[in-house]
């Protein structure tokens, strides 16, 4: 009877994993706090990026050991200390007025956190729901592309609640007085929002299924292994490394675009001085719907997964990502083609959240999910740091948004072929 009332209950578990994950996903606000930073620092936000970009790079560290710690401790525990360490990060932001003094706070601090606080409901989440994995791992990290649409709102209210534009001669000192209020109150929420998404987080009894529930067999065509491994074990499988690159090279390619389409929606084409007409576009609006579709494409690639396999899925979303990377330079000619586009790649880039830790539960086991998928994730790391401070170098090299473009379409070509190849490891 105690089991069926768990099993009736495990979906509180993906209410939980929804609340942390919108305060997890607001390390992507960063677009939006650094219009207010820079000059709050004085420095330029070709600058402040390296603050993001050292906070997705925490952020994945961190979830190496935050996965062996979940699965020791318990993902209840592990996710509070993860909201207790955004907490510390926000509320002494408050207190930094240098660049490496944030850089310290809401970089590394604030990284550490949520990398402590992400995995604890995806791994909670897979273990009640290896019947619908993919759609839940979906559901279960929505909430992290979702939760820049929701906080990018509340920051600009607590900031700069006037509406000041940044020529006004009084906007640096407004805004100077409000920064560390918003710190405060947003690490007050996260913590709060955590917290009580953690107290839903717990793991099934051993051994546990759903009702009327048979674990699909082992194939190659599935990509489905069927076997346990071992961190230590995972890390050394071909199988590992394909996946590894294949996350690298996706979210590099998206996290360029995500770094690049205002620059570029505004950028100036030197032989004709031609001004692109998207550089007149609402880029709160595009901002906003992309954070949407990064969600949605999080559960659609999810459900997709469970009815066609995390493989062939995988194939579907590397390839369209490949040729809306080809199709972006010609975005120029028209602002809601670009807005189109830029929502569509945004869809697909949310999708690597919810095929990942499915496709690492299907290769190398659910049990080990959270430490396995912790090492897997340090690809969105490396990548999430050169895909932040990689952009603006990358163009003053090229002078040419075409041939990032191009090289991101690779990339995704790459992730493509990599998937391809992929075959479930077999017991040694």
């Amino acid at each position: 009877m105690a089991t069926e009332q768990k099993v009736r209950n495990r979906y509180l578990v993906v209410v939980g994993a929804i609340l942390i994950q919108l305060a997890l996903g607001t390390i992507y606000s960063w677009g939006t706090i650094t219009i207010f930073v820079s000059p709050y620092l004085s420095e330029l936000r070709e600058v402040t990026v390296y603050i993001f970009g050292v906070g997705l790079l925490s952020f994945a560290v961190t979830m190496i050991f935050a996965g062996k710690l979940q699965q020791k401790y318990g993902p209840k525990k592990i996710a509070i200390l993860g909201g207790i360490l955004i907490g510390i990060g926000l509320i002494s932001s408050a207190f930094m007025t240098t660049f490496i003094g944030l850089l310290i706070t809401y970089g590394i601090i604030f990284g550490a956190g949520i990398g402590f606080g992400y995995v604890c409901p995806i791994a909670s989440a897979g273990k009640w729901f290896p019947d619908k994995r993919g759609f839940i791992n979906g559901i279960a990290v929505a909430g992290f592309g979702a939760g820049a649409f929701v906080f990018n709102y509340v920051i600009k209210a607590l900031v700069n609640p006037t509406n000041l534009e940044t020529t006004d001669p009084s906007f640096v000192s407004t805004i100077s007085q409000n920064i560390p209020v918003m710190f405060i109150v947003l690490g007050i929420i996260y913590l709060v929002l955590i917290i009580v998404g953690a107290l839903t987080l717990s793991n099934p009894p051993e051994g546990w299924k759903p009702d009327g529930w048979t674990p699909p067999p082992a194939s190659v065509e599935s990509g489905i292994s069927g076997l346990e491994f071992e961190r230590s074990q995972t890390v050394k499988l071909p199988q590992f490394w394909i996946l590894w690159t294949a996350f690298a090279l996706s979210a590099m390619s998206g996290l360029m675009v995500i770094g690049s389409y205002a620059a570029f929606a505004k950028s100036v084409d030197a032989g004709e001085n031609f001004i692109y007409a998207i550089g007149t576009s609402d880029f709160v609006l595009i901002g906003s719907l992309a954070a949407l579709f990064n969600g949605l494409g999080r559960i659609v690639w999810g459900k997709l997964a469970d009815i066609i396999t995390y493989k062939k899925s995988m194939l579907i979303m590397f390839s369209t990502q490949a040729i809306l990377m080809f199709l972006y330079f010609t975005t120029n000619m028209n602002a809601s083609y670009f807005l189109i586009i830029t929502c569509a790649i945004y869809f697909c880039f949310g999708g690597n959240f919810s095929l990942f830790p499915t496709a690492t539960a299907d290769l190398f086991g659910s049990k080990n999910l959270g430490p396995n998928y912790g090492i897997v994730f340090t690809a969105y790391g490396v990548a999430g740091f050169i895909g932040a401070v990689g952009v603006n170098l990358f163009v003053s090299i090229f002078e040419s948004y075409l041939i990032l473009f191009i090289v991101m379409g690779l990339m995704s070509v790459g992730s493509a072929i990599l998937a391809y190849v992929i075959k479930p490891p077999k017991q040694r």
